[in-house]
């Protein structure tokens, strides 16, 4: 491919388009592939992709269904085992056009939750590692007991039914113009439905009771003043594997890279990749 910022479709277990960008690098020594959280895409993460390309990292990224330019009703997905399969099918992508590089996989929030779950359920041999950034394993708050029995009706009985996720956009970023940005992006959406809330909320409970079954190295990082998830549950995650290491990162909210410290954050997610 040129080395242009590349973008493609692959198609998923089901039928849909994914859509997906690459990031390449003249002479890469290795491979990111990248999982967007919820409600965002794969384009808001140009500057971390041009940041590892400055290492000789090439960079995967694609829309998670129902997100972005991907296909699939906004905000929802069939069953998180589907979602398991459209981030083979990424590393898989990835594979096809670099077959014998060090191949990383990064998740954040959301995402990190997936990739956690990738990492714990699928015993890849493909990966030399992960990273997860703000992994959504718990909510910073605990939402009214009423709306979780609701959830959890509607998911047994119309799972695609989508609300708004009421996400309080202060709480991404103390950098006034990543808020703002991310209002205004006609890609990002509000909207999730039933049955991926309640799917996320018990993989996280999931992965952090499952946390023994991973193999990989990993690294894993969370700022301290996250509003919208629980930090201490990353924590507690990464202190449960002697080859997974824990950042806490003081006074920095629910997206470190994309935070007034993201210079810092990314250079070390650099750092780990280039030294792992």
């Amino acid at each position: 491919m040129s080395l242009n910022n590349e973008t493609e479709y692959f198609l998923s277990q089901d039928g849909l388009r994914i859509y997906f960008r690459l990031w390449d690098t003249e002479s890469p020594q290795k491979i990111c592939c990248i999982v967007h959280g919820h409600g965002e895409h794969s384009g808001r993460y140009e500057h971390v992709a041009k940041a590892l390309n400055e290492a000789g990292i090439c960079v995967f990224a694609m829309d998670l269904r129902g997100h972005g330019l991907s296909q699939g009703k906004r905000g929802h997905a069939k069953s998180y085992e589907l979602l398991m399969s459209d981030i083979e099918e990424l590393l898989k992508t990835a594979r096809s056009i670099y077959t014998d590089l060090p191949m990383y996989l990064f998740g954040h929030s959301m995402g990190g939750n997936l990739v956690a779950n990738y990492a714990i359920r699928m015993n890849t041999n493909e990966l030399s590692g992960f990273i997860l950034s703000s992994p959504w394993f718990k909510l910073a708050f605990d939402p009214p007991p009423w709306k979780l029995k609701l959830g959890k009706f509607f998911t047994a009985t119309w799972s695609s039914l989508t609300q708004p996720s009421d996400l309080d956009t202060d709480h991404l970023s103390k950098d006034p113009e990543v808020v703002k940005a991310y209002i205004n992006d006609p890609l990002v959406h509000d909207k999730i439905s039933a049955g991926l809330f309640t799917a996320i909320l018990e993989s996280g409970d999931y992965a952090l009771s499952e946390t023994a079954r991973i193999k990989l190295t990993g690294l894993v990082y969370h700022g301290n003043q996250d509003q919208i998830v629980d930090w201490t549950a990353s924590k507690s995650f990464a202190n449960k594997l002697d080859e997974v290491s824990f950042s806490e990162l003081d006074g920095v909210y629910h997206e470190p890279h994309n935070d007034l410290e993201k210079s810092e954050v990314i250079q070390s997610l650099v750092n780990w990749i280039v030294n792992h």
